[in-house]
């Protein structure tokens, strides 16, 4: 099927796009062409990809076992939308075509800034995961293929199953797109923090990184506030807040983001907390690979409110890689530099602005280790934790 084959060439491209750029930065290569061109062709088929699954949709191509699955004739063209990413296939596509929308203006912004090669390689090498991700978990299946003996061969059903009732809110159109932006947003500062420490400039990437993080931040941020509101002020579940696991796991990097956002303030001053700026630049991301597995995987269906669909053993498995890689990648480094960035710290004065900056910082990452904590217990444990656990423990914080 011609969406097969676009997201095959788009993760080919990302691969020569990561490679040629990694042997630049390797082997002092002057020329940019290959890399530039390949990782323009993926952003070109993700986007095409978008498009001719948003156009199945639209035309009621029950053919595909995504479209029968998630819409129907009935829906409203605004909830018809929406079914592009009420799957799981279609959210890997929709978290992808926004990171191909980001690393258009990153591709630019790197470039200019003369660190393309080290970051970029970085940043596209994410993008061929997710991709991954998508020839494993494509939503250009046919539904011979996914619902064989359910549907004869040949035979197109006049209308599809349609979206879940509670999923039919206006909050929907917008709660989920925003949110993912956040996630896709999120890959920026780890690629500033990887590629600051491979090419071993400590302080300089700070200054390029920062906006991008305050990007991210705002994004992840408002995409949390929508989804509360949907959840717990439109659909009366008490509150704005309920501690559910899939919601806390979208939290927890957007506080250590937080925290980030304020460090990154010390060190442009005084120099000091490099160490702690590359680590929650690299765990932030590494959180939201987590957060993206805690949902996508099922794993936590016991102890949500939320629904669930098995994603499949391969899928699971590649959720599991993709987070050991790029886990290995980015501590894997600054283990590497661990003595050198020792070096390069300086005294922190307590009684200073940025000391108390500092203390803050550690303050919300605390709050996010509890809910960490919390949130995770039901996978090593049966154990399911209360909402009043996390009042308990954050009140004092």
């Amino acid at each position: 099927m011609i969406g097969t084959i676009v997201i095959w060439i788009a993760f080919a491209a990302a691969l020569t796009s990561a490679w040629d750029y990694f042997q630049v930065v390797r082997r002092k290569k002057e020329s940019l062409t290959l890399a530039r061109r390949s990782f323009h062709i993926m952003v070109l088929g993700v986007v095409l990809s978008s498009f001719l699954l948003l156009m199945f949709i639209l035309q009621h191509r029950f053919e595909y076992a995504y479209v029968y699955s998630y819409s129907s004739r009935s829906l409203p063209l605004g909830y018809l939308f929406s079914t592009f990413y009420a799957g799981q296939e279609g959210s890997f596509l929709f978290w992808a075509f926004s990171g191909a929308i980001i690393g258009i203006f990153l591709l630019n912004y790197t470039r200019r800034k003369r660190i393309e090669a080290e970051v970029i390689s970085i940043y596209v090498s994410i993008q061929a995961f997710l991709l991954l991700l998508l020839i494993a978990k494509s939503p250009f299946r046919s539904i011979w293929d996914v619902f064989p003996g359910q549907v004869a061969a040949g035979v197109v059903p006049s209308d599809g199953r349609g979206l879940n009732p509670l999923l039919q809110n206006f909050w929907m159109t917008i709660h989920p797109p925003v949110l993912f932006v956040g996630f896709a947003a999120m890959a920026v500062p780890f690629s500033f923090a990887a590629a600051a420490l491979w090419r071993k400039k400590y302080q300089d990437w700070l200054a390029s990184a920062f906006p991008w993080v305050l990007f991210a931040v705002l994004a992840l941020g408002a995409g949390i506030m929508l989804g509360a509101y949907w959840a717990y002020g439109v659909l009366g579940w008490g509150g704005y807040w309920g501690w559910d696991p899939v919601e806390n796991s979208s939290l927890i990097p957007w506080l250590t983001a937080i925290a980030l956002t304020h460090t990154i303030l010390v060190q442009k001053r005084t120099g000091g907390l490099k160490r702690t700026n590359l680590v929650l630049a690299i765990v932030s991301f590494l959180l939201v690979l987590y957060s993206t597995f805690l949902t996508r995987s099922g794993i936590l269906g016991d102890a949500s409110v939320h629904s669930f669909v098995d994603p499949g053993s391969v899928v699971y498995l590649l959720l599991i890689a993709f987070i050991g890689t790029f886990a290995a990648l980015g501590i894997g480094l600054f283990w590497t530099r661990r003595a050198e960035l020792k070096a390069a710290s300086e005294k922190a004065y307590l009684l200073s602005r940025e000391a108390v900056l500092g203390i803050g910082a550690a303050v919300i990452c605390a709050s996010a280790l509890v809910i960490f904590f919390g949130t995770s217990l039901p996978i090593i444990s049966k154990t399911t934790v209360e909402p009043s656990f996390y009042d308990q423990m954050n009140l004092p914080i």
